[in-house]
């Protein structure tokens, strides 16, 4: 049921908690995990200019990707002594439509989200990855809020 299980992360402690969810199936259904971290292009970061070009240092692109590594490695730590199959994928793009394509791409049978609730007028204006996921997604989505016990 659950054979292919993809797990966005972006470090937050919501993300961490959709890992031990994510890894909870796996262990019950001998599913394979995917850990995916989106580095957003500078190009799709949020930025306003006079001038209607941005220009970003190398050095801050570097960062991010290396951010983006520690984070995945970060999130992998939730799985030690896991006896399954593991992934760790970094990619590059808008974060929703990019968990959208990898889900379709990989044919997943579920992705398993933290949600880290933002609503109203920030949900409105900030957008929401999560929702994004929820809407378009190819598969069952779990998302995961709060700090409750898995047993």
């Amino acid at each position: 049921m659950f054979k292919k299980i993809l797990v966005p992360t972006d470090g937050s402690d919501m993300a961490l908690q959709a890992a031990k969810y994510a890894r909870a199936l796996a262990e019950k259904f001998d599913g394979k995990i995917t850990l995916v971290h989106i580095v957003q292009n500078y190009y799709s970061l949020p930025a306003f200019s006079i001038a209607d070009t941005v220009t970003f240092p190398l050095t801050v692109l570097q960062d991010l990707d290396a951010n983006g590594r520690l984070i995945l490695e970060k999130t992998r730590e939730a799985f030690i002594d896991f006896g399954g199959a593991i992934d760790t994928v970094l990619e590059y793009g808008p974060p929703g439509k990019q968990l959208v394509d990898i889900a379709v791409k990989g044919n997943y049978s579920v992705i398993v989200m933290g949600r880290r609730g933002l609503s109203g007028v920030s949900g409105l204006l900030l957008g929401s990855v999560s929702n994004h996921i929820v809407h378009y997604a190819p598969c069952p989505t779990l998302l995961v809020r709060g700090t409750e016990k898995i047993d």
